[in-house]
């Protein structure tokens, strides 16, 4: 066997021995020793029974945080794919409650106040897409 493939077999052997499978519980996803808590459309990131981020709001940040966070109780990455995901969380409130005020303004036969909360609608859902964007690129 060759230098080359000795190495190849050894980081196989070690990415296969670092595989942690989730598994399902009453609480909710277990990743070795964190536990991912779906709270309604929000997760909650726990490790040894402290929570380290709650209110997540996207299943792939959640995901990602709970793998980086499995290994190292602080990881600056999943600090940053947080702020990214409290960044998504706000402006998808926002533009939820804007779509609102403009579907009750055109109920009202507002059309000068639907113009204005559409334009602003329009605004927050590109800024919601973009910071999903980033955290997705984060993620991946």
């Amino acid at each position: 066997m060759t230098s080359l493939s000795k190495k190849f077999e050894q980081i196989v052997k070690k990415e296969l021995s670092a595989t942690v499978l989730p598994v399902k519980t009453d609480q909710g996803i277990l990743l070795g020793d964190v536990l991912i808590i779906s709270n309604g459309t929000l997760k909650s990131i726990m490790k040894k029974d402290v929570i380290k981020y709650e209110d997540i709001y996207l299943n792939s940040a959640a995901i990602s945080i709970a793998k980086l966070i499995m290994y190292r109780a602080y990881n600056l990455t999943a600090d940053q794919i947080y702020r990214l995901d409290q960044e998504y969380g706000k402006w998808l409130t926002d533009s939820l409650m804007l779509k609102a005020q403009h579907d009750r303004a055109v109920k009202r036969g507002d059309c000068d106040r639907a113009d204005v909360f559409w334009a602003r609608y329009l605004e927050s859902k590109e800024r919601t897409l973009a910071a999903k964007a980033r955290v997705d690129c984060l993620t991946r």
